[in-house]
């Protein structure tokens, strides 16, 4: 439990940031009406924002875990480094597995309804998909569980923990700006994301207890 409580005290910024932010989908979700998030940007699209969300997207896949691993290897040492390809493993785990029981149709299925021609705007070039993987959003589970493992392997670095919070968000909105999934996706992704980083993180933490305990007793044997 000592490990878990020393995690926790690391990640404690970045997870009431987390809180906040399901706060806020939450109060989305109650008010808006069914698949409403989808309209939220209509404003915005068309301008300089698309291309913000194209790219910013792309940190929920594994470009943003390759940075993050150099930066590791050069910055730390392997052994710690070896932990964010890990994370990504698992994540792709989880996101497999629960999209597997959920099979939750994507925005792509509505975009026949007359609502959906009539309110949503899409970003030029991108095309909804729309198979049974919407439910929860993968990239926003994998940008969550990175920024929770880097903030653990950095532990201080406030603006690097700032940073990737806003970063993690701003791939959770893109799915939703791309109309590649609901917000409720996003929100049961970038939760099942903490929790993926926040176990992760607890298990190298207590690995590396059991392994200083064992060098204090063979010390002490010697």
């Amino acid at each position: 439990m000592t490990s878990f409580r020393m995690v926790l005290r690391v990640l404690q910024p970045f997870l009431w940031a987390c809180i906040g932010f399901w706060m806020v989908c939450l109060v989305l979700l109650a008010v808006l009406p069914m698949h409403g998030e989808l309209q939220l940007f209509n404003g915005a699209k068309g301008s300089w924002v698309d291309l913000l969300f194209i790219y910013a997207t792309k940190m929920g896949e594994e470009h943003g875990y390759i940075v993050i691993t150099l930066a590791a290897l050069v910055l730390l040492d392997a052994k710690r480094a070896f932990w964010i390809p890990l994370t990504g493993f698992f994540v792709s785990l989880v996101s497999f597995l629960t999209k597997s029981a959920c099979r939750s149709p994507r925005p792509g299925h509505v975009m026949d309804a007359d609502w959906f021609k009539e309110q949503v705007i899409l970003v030029d070039g991108i095309i909804p998909l729309s198979g049974f993987t919407s439910f929860p959003s993968g990239h926003t589970m994998s940008a969550f569980a990175l920024a929770a493992m880097t903030i653990y392997l950095f532990p201080r670095s406030g603006w690097l923990a700032a940073g990737l919070f806003f970063l993690a968000v701003l791939v959770g909105i893109s799915r939703v700006y791309l109309v590649m999934h609901f917000l409720r996706d996003v929100l049961l992704g970038s939760v099942l994301g903490v929790l993926v980083g926040l176990l992760l993180a607890w298990a190298h933490q207590a690995f590396v207890l059991q392994k200083s305990a064992d060098q204090a007793s063979s010390s002490v044997s010697n």
